[in-house]
């Protein structure tokens, strides 16, 4: 009888040690940031005008309360795939306005979204957020390796901008509780196709606990798919069937209203 007795009060005491060890267990477990996008491919059509995807994530073993809602800061940094941009600076010849010098890129992002919970500069210093390749304004002349003017890397930076494939979106970040998260950010018109990638970092006073990548592929389809492959893999055949297209409108419209 005693010995059931202590049996019971050894199992009593084991689960209450249990009980109180798993919460402070949770408590010093490292936080991981764990992300995905609403869509993983987006196609393009003769239709396309840009689409919106939303970048959603949790933090596994968050340590964020109510008390404290800025205790964790969300970095999203979205890169479209790389391509080759050349500047060129218009000058004016015998009243004209003609090409004049020009300096090239390459492995420059074609589309570059930076979105957070707060302005970058509140978040952590530039040096710091450019050791995790978080940087805004992309300069051009740090991409490939190229020594470019300023006023090269200026232009190029304000176009992407006008066309809306540079973006920079403070506070568009939400915590949706402890530990859910999202943000969203609109692709436009322009984008190209290719593999894009949003990495997600996780801060706490300005240092970095967890990172998580999610790619997302931009591809044309229908019509568009067809003349694109045609055009850049078979020229040849582009060429005569445009051609042919051409003879085949001219002939129509003589039959039509070229004879009296």
């Amino acid at each position: 009888m005693m010995r059931r007795l202590r049996l019971a009060i050894l199992v009593a005491a084991g689960l209450a040690l249990l009980a109180f060890a798993r919460p402070s267990s949770a408590q010093d477990r490292a936080e991981a940031v764990e992300a995905d996008m609403s869509s993983r491919e987006i196609s393009i059509k003769s239709d396309f005008t840009g689409a919106e995807i939303v970048v959603f994530g949790s933090v596994d073993g968050s340590k964020r309360t109510d008390s404290d809602p800025d205790y964790y800061d969300v970095i999203i940094v979205i890169r479209g795939p790389a391509e080759t941009v050349i500047a060129r600076k218009k000058e004016r010849f015998a009243g004209i306005w003609v090409n004049g010098p020009s300096e090239g890129v390459t492995e420059l992002p074609s589309f570059y979204a930076v979105l957070s919970t707060r302005p970058l500069t509140e978040i952590a210093d530039m040096e710091t957020l450019r050791k995790y390749g978080v940087e805004f304004d992309p300069n051009p002349a740090s991409w490939g390796g190229a020594k470019m003017a300023e006023e090269f890397a200026d232009a190029i930076v304000r176009i992407k901008k006008r066309d809306g494939l540079y973006i920079e979106k403070p506070d568009a970040v939400k915590f949706l509780g402890r530990s859910l998260f999202r943000g969203n950010i609109t692709l436009p018109v322009k984008v190209i196709e290719g593999d894009y990638t949003a990495t997600i970092y996780l801060l706490q006073a300005g240092k970095l606990l967890s990172r998580d990548d999610v790619t997302l592929t931009v591809k044309k389809v229908g019509l568009e798919r067809i003349l694109e492959t045609l055009a850049f893999e078979r020229p040849w055949l582009y060429g005569f069937m445009a051609v042919l297209m051409a003879v085949a409108c001219g002939f129509t419209g003589w039959m039509l209203f070229g004879r009296s």
